[in-house]
């Protein structure tokens, strides 16, 4: 059996580390992110000790690997972000720090992920610079908008793939067709995260229902002296259909997962939900993590379900390439 020899770059929970777990074929061989929270974290549920600041690893010693994967951040790039792209100095340059990576280990295949608008973020130029970039180096390079929902994940989440091989093209898969709404994360027994509602009140909305993989608004919670619609933290959804992307900062109420209407209680989603909606196991280890820290990790995460479905894909390239 062949080795897939990986690296997890700006790793976060670890969605990569835990949908590659799936097959042995895998190894996790280097691991960075800067949150010192994270390294904790995914030294607690993975085992391996995690590199802090990418700008800082030691070229010399780094180890060989086949496979590169890089959720690297997506502010610079996002529409709730700062927009700044490439000209972010502190976040948007990151981008050359893998291509360092890649320079040094020339994997065979590189995996990275952002937000659906670094496809046309600076009219495109971004997304150009990126391939261009990973063209001059000998990849083909090949890139989808992929929304979660169509994963088999109760989150509508849309981030942008973009997969670099040598020689052998890659055929991004496109979904599983399963759709799991909210309510299948649930946990029945949670009393504790209910909304008092005495600062606020429901404005019923009629909405036309497109189809299930859209989150359905049930109704606003809105200032009684305001009378103003709110915002996502401040909306209430309807947890039988697909929730709304879980953010890692936003205001109201719901902060971050967003309202649903749980049986009589409007409330929003705990942290074991949040990991659901996520695709992660409801065993994983968050220790003493406050609960807003949780959510923020989740927020910024990858959701599992998706890179599942890239594991027999990966296997199968690797095997064509390794009997070339």
């Amino acid at each position: 059996m062949d080795t897939i020899r990986y690296i997890d770059l700006f790793c976060g929970l670890g969605a990569f580390h835990s949908a590659f777990l799936t097959d042995p074929k895998f190894k996790c061989v280097f691991a960075c992110d800067i949150d010192k929270g994270i390294q904790k974290l995914y030294k607690d549920n993975y085992g391996l000790d995690v590199h802090g600041d990418i700008r800082t690893i030691q070229l010399d010693t780094f180890p060989a690997f086949d496979l590169l994967c890089a959720g690297f951040p997506c502010q610079p790039f996002s529409i709730a972000g700062n927009g700044e792209g490439f000209n972010d100095t502190e976040k948007g340059n990151l981008f050359y720090e893998i291509l360092k990576l890649v320079d040094k280990g020339h994997p065979k295949m590189c995996i990275l992920e952002n937000v659906k608008n670094l496809k046309t973020h600076d009219h495109g130029n971004t997304y150009t610079k990126i391939e261009t970039e990973l063209q001059n180096r000998g990849y083909l390079v090949t890139s989808k908008v992929l929304n979660a929902a169509d994963f088999g994940s109760p989150q509508a989440r849309q981030r942008i793939f973009i997969v670099a091989t040598k020689e052998y093209s890659f055929v991004i898969p496109d979904g599983t067709g399963i759709v799991n709404p909210v309510n299948t994360i649930l946990d029945s027994t949670v009393q504790d995260t209910t909304l008092n509602l005495d600062k606020y009140e429901l404005v019923v909305k009629q909405l036309v229902e497109k189809n299930r993989k859209k989150p359905k608004l049930l109704a606003d919670v809105v200032d009684k002296q305001t009378k103003k619609g709110g915002r996502q933290g401040e909306r209430v959804y309807d947890p039988t259909h697909v929730g709304i992307t879980i953010c890692a900062s936003s205001g109201g109420p719901g902060a971050k997962t967003g309202l649903y209407k749980i049986g009589s209680n409007i409330r929003r989603l705990t942290v074991k939900e949040s990991l659901g909606m996520f695709g992660f196991p409801s065993t994983y280890n968050f220790g003493t993590t406050p609960q807003e820290s949780c959510l923020f990790y989740l927020g910024n995460s990858i959701v599992v379900d998706v890179i599942k479905a890239f594991v027999p894909r990966i296997v199968a390239w690797f095997a064509e390439a390794n009997a070339s």
